[in-house]
């Protein structure tokens, strides 16, 4: 009976995910995850049901073993998610440019923005390769290319990963966006685009879970990273279209950055 509660549990909590990961990986993430607040809720007690059951009635090693495996899986991944639920909402309102200004210039090892004179950008200020929120946007933008390629735009983004971690980045979701790394955040408070103080992990402190990259919960830690921000910019350096995200779990749909498109660039 222990073992069939956390098994139960289980199946629950990962039909749940099925069912919000499918919807992620459209860049369509719900604003309210009733279906997977309820089954956090549902498989937290069924696993602790289960604990409880098995530790009155006795049962054996095995049977301990898939509880406690079950268990750690079931509350690790409703720890993260309750963290991303109550951290959704970003610090906006300290930008330090607005449409219609020319972009600030800057300069990192091995990237000058001076480059962008004379190209159309779309640029993404992200979290990290860490966030799924993050890569499952790269991803659709990197299937935009085909729609954004006839309007010369190119697509580059900024974080405060390493050179190493963004080449890792670039390989894992197959990519082929240009990413520019700013460790110390430089560019990102330039910007005036810092989240100064969020619970984050880095890339080396991730998980494959059903195709998305999540962050191990007790790896993750307080400190500073961007807003996820996009900025399109025409081939004179000037911002014609900004978007900010109020709740960093939620980003521009395809629809609204082709609209962004069309409307500068037609």
């Amino acid at each position: 009976m222990s073992l069939i509660l956390s098994i139960t549990g289980f199946v629950i909590l990962n039909i749940a995910l099925v069912l919000y990961f499918a919807k992620l990986k459209k860049n369509q993430t719900p604003k309210n995850p009733i279906i997977l607040k309820g089954s956090m809720l549902v498989s937290t007690a069924f696993v602790l049901w289960s604990i409880c059951s098995a530790y009155s009635g006795g049962v054996s090693a095995g049977v301990w073993t898939g509880i406690i495996f079950m268990a750690f899986y079931i509350l690790s991944i409703n720890i993260t998610f309750a963290v991303f639920l109550a951290t959704k909402n970003t610090p906006i309102g300290d930008i330090k440019v607005k449409v219609g200004d020319t972009i600030l210039p800057f300069k990192t090892v091995n990237f000058n923005s001076e480059s962008l004179i004379g190209k159309r950008t779309l640029l993404k200020f992200y979290r990290g390769s860490w966030c799924p929120y993050c890569s499952a946007e790269l991803v659709m933008f990197e299937k935009l290319k085909t729609k954004l390629t006839p309007y010369g735009i190119e697509v580059m983004g900024i974080s405060n990963d390493t050179t190493e971690q963004q080449a890792a980045h670039l390989v894992r979701d197959n990519l082929t966006h240009t990413l520019i790394p700013d460790p110390e955040l430089n560019i990102i408070r330039q910007y005036g685009v810092e989240h100064h103080k969020a619970l984050a992990a880095t890339a080396n402190d991730t998980i494959n879970l059903f195709g998305i990259t999540m962050p191990l919960p007790w790896k993750m830690k307080h400190k500073p990273m961007s807003i996820p921000t996009s900025m399109l910019i025409d081939e004179h350096g000037k911002i014609v279209w900004i978007d900010q995200s109020e709740d960093y779990r939620i980003r521009a749909s395809e629809e609204a950055v082709m609209g962004a498109v069309k409307a500068n660039f037609s």
